[in-house]
């Protein structure tokens, strides 16, 4: 296909398209012109498959893609993969759009105007790696690299050449289970992940946690909620969402409570003082493990009264005298908890989990060690940094778009970087990260790459998913491994040193090859043959997979991954007691956060135990919930057509912004159905269409986000509904109050 192309063929395409960097619509129709041509000489279609690796997130589910000729034209889920098993979710399903995407970058370019007046020249790969070059030279300290939060070989080779230079390595973390490693070290003494065994609860109380929609692994997560809710042989699992809108997730419940982030970390500990107050607990596994447990009963029970808890949460006392019974009449219980929920919510949860006896017993809550460096360094935070003035870096390379997405990072990137003096993107689409740049390197989509990626943490064992590039290189893109080495070997010294790989096939034949030798695990396989190999391995058994290392990088490569299905339970009960116990969170107190509408006085519960918060602001007296949608891209291409019609959102428009108003707040503001209303704060303003929900509490309003984009891709420029605009310098670290307005 591409071979066919050449490079003048590029710059006349280029120029006539956006900015002259990208496909545009003229070089999309040559382009398929050319792989017509090339395809010409076939009496019909053939088909073949290729196995690929979903980047869209950090799951790294398998991928089949279907090829016609070369050409892909479907992507499926790899049975083999033990993640998806054969299933993929939407955005997944639409990666092969970002293949064909008409706003690829053609290949580097730089800036030649200024980024408020862009002006974009295509120069030759050497040329723009000697430029990045000369820019990291003697600069490392001044230098910060951000990438979207990935283990394995290619993320660790990345850290490698930066870490080189002494740049500073930043992380925009995903809504995956690391995210809940902090509480599940402070009440358990493990550095681990924890894994829910959604699977085989049997009662399952959520706060918060969107099971049906993008929680953890989102495929393996739907999978496992779809046998929780029937598998054969024992009752249909009950599921209770507390949430703080009428999710998707709350729709699917058998009973659902809509409350907010601070009324529910009330809840969550007042069930703990009914299981407390009527010795509900499992103080077997409790005692087996050890702990101040009296200490922990004896601030809850003082300090969560049903009566008070009512009064602060609206839920009436036999509600949550019901729940907490609910809870521990079944036999495997388990509580779930977003991965982005206020910390005090993760800890009451994860101390309801031990109070049930759900740690280390099925159905209920496991820990998984993941290997690798720390990552503390949040996006977000660092560009809030920049943005205040408190940071002042020479150069900043973005890996991909996810920093400038995130929902806690400052709106608008082109005006806090613009104090930066040099930028550098290697994303391969014309995002956000592409709009700020300087420099584009861009790199190969997922379809075209190498892949040697761990996995988000969602089973036991350990697993990588690997693959080559299922279809050839279309465009004048290259892997992350050769552009890395280009710039190292023009800046010497110890960056060349510290990346030894001339490729990204290198390094992921190396990992392959470091597998092989482990003596343990196996390839990708069917379930059954899995299940065999794990009980081989309990057993002291192990047989390997290939009579040779060039059959084993090759099955390695065409099945999608290797697997230790090995998993021991008991990691979190251990590491408890070596520690002394379990270390029960110390629960704040009732107080700071105005009640529900039941009671007249004003009390709340806090978050820290200290001063209490102050009140809404006044003239806005909503307060402002904000969702992601699971169709939202955070890590990949954002400028797909295909995810635009399951956003969800009224009247079938593309990206188009809508509040969702429950019926109470309607009828106060007068507010119908259908309406375009103005969503204010003391910080910005938003156009949106009024949605009217059942079961949102009045008082609030809810509102997805979807980030608006400064790049010119053809639909992410329509997006022009930013709900970072209201949120203020704080992001949504704060409650946000706004008020609503009929147009």
């Amino acid at each position: 296909m591409s071979d066919i192309i050449s490079r003048r063929d590029f710059l006349f395409y280029g120029g006539a398209t956006i900015a002259g960097v990208t496909l545009g619509e003229l070089g999309r129709r040559q382009l398929a012109r050319a792989d017509e041509r090339a395809a010409a000489w076939r009496p019909r279609g053939v088909e073949t498959w290729a196995t690929s690796v979903c980047r869209e997130c950090a799951a790294g589910c398998g991928v089949r893609a279907r090829l016609a000729d070369d050409v892909p034209v479907k992507l499926e889920g790899n049975p083999l993969c033990p993640i998806g098993r054969g299933r993929l979710c939407a955005k997944g399903q639409a990666a092969l759009e970002s293949y064909f995407d008409p706003d690829r970058l053609v290949g580097p370019a730089r800036q030649a105007g200024s980024r408020s007046a862009p002006r974009w020249e295509r120069v030759s790969w050497d040329a723009g790696c000697r430029l990045l070059a000369s820019q990291l030279g003697g600069h490392g300290a001044d230098v910060i690299a951000f990438a979207f939060d990935e283990h394995g070989p290619l993320a660790d080779a990345w850290s490698h050449f930066w870490s080189s230079l002494g740049a500073r390595l930043v992380w925009t973390h995903g809504a995956t289970a690391e995210r809940l490693t902090p509480a599940v070290a402070a009440l358990t003494g493990a550095k681990a992940c924890p894994l829910f065994d959604l699977e085989r609860a049997t009662h399952v109380l959520s706060f918060g946690a969107p099971l049906v929609e993008d929680w953890l692994s989102p495929v393996w997560t739907q999978r496992s909620f779809g046998r929780f809710r029937r598998t054969a042989g024992r009752p249909r699992g009950r599921l209770v969402q507390v949430d703080a809108r009428q999710s998707l997730t709350a729709r699917k419940a058998d009973e659902s409570l809509i409350l907010s982030a601070e009324q529910q970390i009330v809840l969550a500990y007042a069930i703990a003082s009914v299981l407390l107050r009527e010795n509900r607990v499992n103080r077997t596994a409790i005692d087996a493990i050890g702990g101040d447990l009296a200490a922990f009963e004896n601030a809850i029970v003082a300090r969560y009264s049903p009566d008070d808890s009512a009064a602060a949460t609206g839920v009436p006392v036999v509600t949550i005298l019901r729940m907490a019974r609910e809870l521990t009449a079944t036999p495997q219980p388990l509580v779930t908890v977003a991965t982005d929920a206020p910390r005090p919510l993760v800890d009451a949860t994860l101390a309801l989990n031990a109070l049930i006896g759900a740690i280390d017993h099925p159905g209920g809550l496991f820990g998984k060690i993941v290997n690798g460096a720390e990552r503390s360094a949040d996006a977000a935070t660092v560009l809030g940094d920049i943005a205040a003035g408190r940071i002042r870096p020479r150069v900043v390379a973005f890996h991909d778009a996810a920093a400038l997405r995130s929902v806690h990072a400052p709106p608008d990137p082109s005006t806090y970087l613009a104090s930066v003096p040099f930028i550098v993107s290697f994303s391969p689409y014309l995002d956000e990260s592409c709009a700020v740049a300087d420099l584009v390197l861009p790199l190969d989509t997922p379809l075209e790459s190498w892949h040697a990626v761990v996995p988000a943490p969602a089973i036991g064992g350990e697993t990588i998913a690997l693959a080559r590039p299922a279809v050839a290189r279309r465009l004048e893109s290259r892997d992350l491994g050769s552009i890395l080495r280009a710039v190292a070997r023009a800046v010497g010294g110890d960056a060349l040193t510290a990346f030894p790989w001339s490729s990204s096939e290198g390094i992921v034949r190396e990992e392959v090859a470091r597998l092989q030798r482990l003596r343990r695990g196996g390839l990708y396989s069917e379930a059954y043959e899995m299940d065999w190999l794990e009980q081989l391995e309990r057993g002291g058994w192990w047989v390997g997979d290939a009579t040779s290392d060039r059959d084993f990088i090759t099955s390695a490569l065409e099945k999608g991954g290797w697997i230790d299905p090995y998993f021991e339970p008991g990691l979190l009960s251990q590491s408890a007691r070596e520690q002394g116990g379990l270390n029960f969170p110390v629960p704040p107190a009732i107080h700071g956060i105005p009640l529900a509408a039941a009671r007249d006085e004003e009390r709340a519960v806090g978050t820290t135990g200290q001063a209490d918060a102050p009140p809404a602001n006044e003239g806005f007296p909503l307060r402002l919930t904000v969702f992601t949608p699971a169709v939202v891209s955070l890590a990949g291409n954002q400028n797909v057509p295909g995810l635009f019609e399951l956003l969800g959102q009224p009247e079938g428009l593309p990206w188009r912004p809508w509040v969702e108003v429950g019926h109470e707040t309607a009828a106060r503001f007068r507010i119908a159905n259908g309406e375009t209303v103005q969503i204010e704060s003391p910080s910005g303003r938003i156009h949106a269409v009024a949605v009217l929900v059942e079961g949102l509490p009045e008082g609030t309003v809810s509102m997805a986000f979807v980030p608006a984009s400064s790049a010119e891709a053809r639909w992410t420029r329509t997006i022009d509904a930013d709900v970072r605009r209201l949120c203020g310098a704080d992001g949504f670290s704060t409650p946000c109050h706004v008020r609503i307005a009929r147009l």
